[in-house]
């Protein structure tokens, strides 16, 4: 949908209440993007690169090209920020989170990172939400490993939680797990995988009551 030419215009001429109704409306995404490639890690600094954003924004209004949304200039000046930011001293690799492992899909858990933002299928609004999603889907899976964990700890079977962490965090095989530990054999260490990533699969399912969080555990045929 096109921008609204009558309030394209209020801005471009400065009108202060024009730019208070953009920055009520946009600061909540510009925060969450900002908040999610900083990785949660400084607060303020998300602050300082949401306000630096709109002050650029701001400068550049009457550059604006309209064959673009209002909302792709808003958050290319965000990304260029993020940019800059990073190179004045942190790592650029941190700009775009890690994909998923490759195990991970095979064995049905749904994947707790997105990759960097695709303008060219989703809007940056959407994008800003499903970087919130994707937060919290890493949330919600920690909160399931840790319980795993501790029930393991709890009944003293560390070995078995030795197993999966060569398993689940090294990627390790199952044959190279059966040989490293006391375990009867690589079949038996199948049986632990398969064990745990059900209970991860049933407390994710219990945390997601709405079933939208993790569509794909819902889906048909899912285990």
């Amino acid at each position: 949908m096109a921008d609204d030419p009558v309030r394209l215009e209020r801005l471009r001429g400065g009108e202060e209440e024009a730019w208070e109704e953009l920055v009520r409306e946009y600061s909540p995404q510009l925060l969450r993007y900002f908040r999610y490639h900083l990785s949660g890690r400084d607060e303020n600094t998300a602050e300082d690169l949401a306000q630096e954003t709109f002050t650029c924004v701001l400068q550049a209004m009457n550059r604006f090209d309209e064959k673009y949304s209002l909302a792709q200039f808003i958050f290319g000046i965000a990304r260029n920020r993020l940019v800059d930011h990073f190179r004045r001293g942190s790592r650029r690799e941190d700009l775009c989170p890690p994909t998923p492992l490759e195990e991970s899909r095979a064995d049905g858990l749904p994947a707790p990172y997105l990759g960097g933002m695709d303008s060219g299928r989703r809007s940056p609004a959407e994008s800003a939400a499903a970087f919130e999603q994707a937060g919290r889907q890493r949330r919600i899976l920690g909160d399931c490993l840790r319980e795993l964990v501790q029930r393991f700890w709890e009944r003293g079977d560390f070995e078995q939680l030795k197993v999966l962490e060569f398993l689940l965090v090294l990627g390790g095989r199952n044959k190279e797990a059966a040989a490293r530990f006391t375990v009867e054999s690589e079949r038996a260490v199948a049986g632990i995988k398969f064990r745990a990533l059900g209970a991860i699969r049933e407390g994710l399912r219990d945390k997601d009551p709405s079933r939208t969080l993790f569509p794909g555990l819902w889906a048909p045929g899912a285990r």
